[in-house]
């Protein structure tokens, strides 16, 4: 409720926890390693996407990293505390359409636009994280370092995964990555500074 919430604020603002907010301690960390490591699967395996259905040209990742951007750009602006968790949703359900349009029509330069809308999607995802998540944690600090180190195991294993299951992680690892974000982070409505319903 909003007075555990304002407790456990000030106690994290006085030189107590480091982490505050509805899942204080172990709850935010999760949520911020959990959705580092699925941003990373998602981010990556738009670009295998890519690789294999449409172009493997050099220029495909910076092609893919552009609509991740403009999408991430959006999310700042999404109005993320209220957004995230409806935003994993869409960027879970855009991958898998363009996944759909790729393999419908493999190596159409014309699927171009469609699959970058799917990835700005993710993008907007990992945009509206960052104020989701910060009224879990006190210091910005804790919150970066518990989602990159998400971010960089998740570059590992989707790296790891192309090369010994690739259809695996391109079928799955999106998917499975929304819903264990999704159960950190319900889509249940809730109001700003209040715990999660």
């Amino acid at each position: 409720d909003r007075e555990s919430f304002v407790v456990a604020k000030k106690q994290g603002s006085e030189g107590g926890s480091d982490l505050a907010g509805p899942n204080a301690g172990r709850g935010g960390a999760v949520l911020a390693f959990v959705t580092g490591l699925w941003l990373a699967l998602l981010q990556f395996s738009h670009f295998f996407l890519l690789e294999v259905w449409l172009t493997s040209r050099a220029t495909t990742f910076f092609v893919a990293l552009f609509f991740w951007l403009v999408g991430f750009l959006a999310g700042l602006q999404a109005g993320g505390r209220k957004s995230f968790p409806l935003l994993v949703v869409v960027a879970a359900a855009g991958y898998y359409v363009s996944f759909g349009l790729l393999a419908l029509w493999p190596f159409k330069l014309a699927m171009l636009p469609a699959a970058g809308l799917c990835i700005a999607f993710g993008g907007a995802a990992a945009g509206a994280f960052f104020p989701f998540a910060e009224a879990r944690f006190t210091r910005v600090k804790w919150l970066l370092f518990h989602e990159n180190n998400g971010f960089v195991l998740g570059i590992f294993g989707a790296l790891l995964g192309a090369v010994f299951e690739g259809r695996w992680l391109l079928m799955w690892a999106p998917g499975i990555g929304a819903a264990a974000v999704l159960r950190e982070a319900p889509l249940r409505s809730y109001h700003d500074g209040d715990a999660l319903m």
